[in-house]
């Protein structure tokens, strides 16, 4: 057995198999468009309001930055986010969630946002867009430096369900260094953690309990029915449907959620634009997910098959 054996542990044992798996770069280069923007509106866009739940499948746990005393035992927990009292789960974290994945499936291919500078010669053609004025389709969804997108996320307040005291394993940071990320010295795809058996470990977490509803609320502006497409496919209202992940403790197999969209508004964006008061048109939420000219369904099947639900095995309690 080689030294330092990345798939042996501490005493010589075979790793559990980590609970992640990458989504392929597309072999096409990100196009970058001029984004419609917030000044500009046609009438063949869209803009309306997408209203739902999110229901937790397993514990997910947002952290808050603090710790809280419990009273018991464990005498202290890393505290979930909170807005005013309430349990939540930010915007933020969700428009994170999401936009990762309309990056992974998009079609015209989305640049890597997210890539620490001094790896961004490894990125290749998908380096983070830089100019407001020419971004990939993600970066005008979901925004860019200098540029805000066409898409919000409000909180989702906590509606049903209660915080419990979860124990789970220690982790590192991801080790973006390793060889494993990289494939002929390119970024080797997305990173997306798999759904499983919840892993135990000895960090307190207060996390929203499994079934757990969450109020969903997204506002979209200025989009084409491609676009609103590829948000929905997204939220997994699309086939396959997708299980999303979000929030800490993903390689312990915290943060599944199912979103359920119960109600789809639009309105066209010139009569908004024009304070025309159009009434709201319901849309169909499985008619508006068919539409999947703006998605790459190679890369879509990749993502659902690392992605499904409940999943085949336990996430590892080792730390890793």
């Amino acid at each position: 057995m080689p030294p330092n054996d990345p798939n042996r542990g501490a005493e010589g044992e075979p790793r559990v198999a980590k609970p992640y798996d990458f989504v392929p770069l597309s072999r096409q280069r990100p196009q970058s468009e001029r984004p419609t923007g917030h000044d500009r509106y046609s009438g063949d866009l869209l803009s309306g309001t997408i209203q739902g739940t999110i229901i937790a499948r397993s514990p997910v746990h947002v952290a808050s930055g603090q710790l809280e005393l419990t009273h018991g035992q464990p005498p202290l927990v890393k505290a979930h986010f909170r807005r005013q009292g309430q349990l939540t789960i930010p915007g933020s974290s969700l428009k994170g969630a999401i936009r990762s994945i309309v990056e992974a499936i998009s079609q015209p291919a989305s640049c890597l946002r997210v890539i620490q500078n001094r790896y961004r010669h490894e990125a290749g053609n998908f380096r983070a867009c830089t100019q407001p004025e020419r971004l990939c389709v993600a970066c005008r969804l979901f925004g860019a430096m200098g540029y805000l997108g066409q898409v919000a996320f409000q909180d989702a307040d906590l509606i049903e369900g209660e915080s419990v005291v979860i124990e789970s394993p220690p982790l590192f940071r991801p080790r973006s260094e390793a060889p494993l990320y990289r494939r002929n010295g390119f970024v080797r795809g997305r990173k997306f953690y798999k759904h499983g058996e919840l892993a135990r470990g000895t960090v307190p977490l207060e996390a929203c309990a499994p079934d757990s509803v969450f109020r969903l609320r997204v506002y979209f502006d200025n989009l084409s029915d491609a676009q609103l497409g590829l948000l929905l496919v997204a939220l997994g209202q699309g086939e396959p449907g997708l299980i999303p992940k979000l929030g800490g403790g993903k390689p312990a197999c915290l943060g599944s959620v199912a979103v359920e969209v119960t109600d789809l508004q639009t309105r066209s964006a010139l009569q908004s634009a024009l304070q025309l008061n159009p009434r709201p048109m319901s849309l169909d939420v499985a008619t508006a997910a068919a539409v999947t000219r703006h998605i790459d369904t190679v890369a879509l099947q990749a993502l659902a098959e690392i992605l499904p639900y409940p999943g085949a095995g336990s996430c590892p309690a080792e730390t890793y």
